[in-house]
């Protein structure tokens, strides 16, 4: 079997890349699982950007223009935009748009493929699967955040990396338009707790550091003491973010993308923003790169710098945030929660993007000096990129 390009993973990033190249060139998606967009692993919370990207507005459950943030010592902070600021997706369906899309720009999206060992030759790769070898000019991947292939070619891993358990109880929330976030380090210690209506369904899920212990016990104790233990679970997610991006993104070749190269938001953890925009130009690069005749890591590096220069600076302040958030302690986020609990501050959190968290630092920082108190170095740093 041979290709020009071959795509290790159906998900979102390599069905969009597959969509970009397709009209083009002979592209062929692997995804080892037997259908594309199973098991779910995401909350499926994303901005309305995301789902013009991939044409998916019938897979949106709900849209969301508020949240409720609920630090460790009780205190609450409702937050009201006046748009909507996220949508609720059914991650499933929503992949299998991406899927649809790079169908109907001519690639073969094949299920149940594994990617194997991945050897270089004289004309190009040659990737061992379970149905055969297959021959290919140019190799994507992104086959998420255990990617064999990127590690069996020598590539890093990411820095960082929490693990995440959800459920979807029965459970209609009072507020359809708002989702909740939790923190604290007796919830869910280095990151976050959420719940995220969608209609009768709750979806309620936190990530915690992989060094402090199973995301199972801290979901338990959160809907133990929310008193949604008792409720139906209709369904139940997990897996991992990795966090902190690989150092190199190119070789000869191939190129690497979404979660197989670290490319989840460090502050929220979604991945479909930087996964499916790297996807995009990981296609208009190997596009150039097979007109030019220069598939060399040289030729391909363009690439990197194209993904950087889009959303670069955002994954690297948001990781300095991550970096300071992962040393408060409960008595901090709740100093921090007195500060931001005024109409001014609120009023700035309530415009922030997810896709763009921390450009909300110079004017959060003006409307509340005060949080200089709590991490004076992370905001000089911000201020200062």
């Amino acid at each position: 079997m041979k290709c020009d390009v071959l795509v290790a993973g159906g998900g979102p990033a390599g069905c969009v890349a597959a969509a970009g190249m397709g009209h083009e060139l002979h592209v062929k998606v692997l995804e080892e699982h037997a259908r594309v967009g199973e098991p779910v692993q995401c909350a499926g919370l994303v901005t309305p950007r995301v789902v013009e990207m991939a044409s998916a507005s019938d897979a949106v459950l709900n849209k969301i223009d508020g949240a409720y943030v609920h630090f460790p010592g009780g205190r609450i902070i409702e937050l009201q935009g006046n748009e909507v600021k996220a949508v609720v997706v059914d991650r499933g369906e929503f992949d299998r748009r991406c899927a649809s899309l790079a169908r109907r720009a001519g690639a073969e999206v094949n299920t149940g493929s594994r990617v194997g060992p991945v050897e270089r030759t004289a004309e190009g790769l040659c990737v061992r699967t379970a149905d055969g070898d297959v021959e290919c000019g140019a190799l994507l991947a992104a086959d998420g955040y255990r990617s064999g292939v990127a590690r069996s070619l020598g590539f890093g891993q990411a820095r960082d990396m929490v693990r995440g358990l959800e459920v979807d109880l029965r459970l209609r929330s009072e507020d359809q338009r708002k989702v909740r976030v939790f923190l604290g380090n007796d919830v869910a210690p280095g990151f976050f707790a959420w719940a995220i209506p969608c209609g009768d369904l709750t979806r309620v899920g936190l990530c915690v550091s992989r060094e402090k212990g199973t995301p199972q016990d801290f979901l338990a104790r959160l809907l133990e003491k929310q008193g949604w233990a008792e409720a139906e679970r209709v369904r139940t997610y997990s897996g991992a973010i990795p966090l902190g991006h690989i150092a190199r993104t190119y070789a000869d070749r191939m190129l690497v993308a979404g979660d197989a190269a670290g490319m989840a938001k460090p502050i929220s953890g979604g991945g479909l923003f930087t996964g499916m925009t790297a996807g995009k130009l990981a296609a208009e690069t190997l596009l150039e790169g097979f007109r030019s005749g220069d598939l060399s890591g040289k030729g391909l590096s363009i690439y990197e710098k194209r993904w950087k220069a889009a959303y670069g600076k955002e994954l690297r302040n948001s990781y300095r945030v991550r970096q300071v958030f992962v040393r408060m302690g409960d008595r901090d986020l709740d100093k921090a929660g007195v500060r931001l609990d005024n109409e001014k501050a609120k009023a700035v959190l309530a415009t922030g993007d997810i896709d763009y968290p921390t450009a909300l630092a110079p004017g959060l920082l003006r409307t509340c000096p005060s949080l200089l108190a709590v991490a004076p170095l992370l905001i000089f740093r911000l201020l200062w990129r």
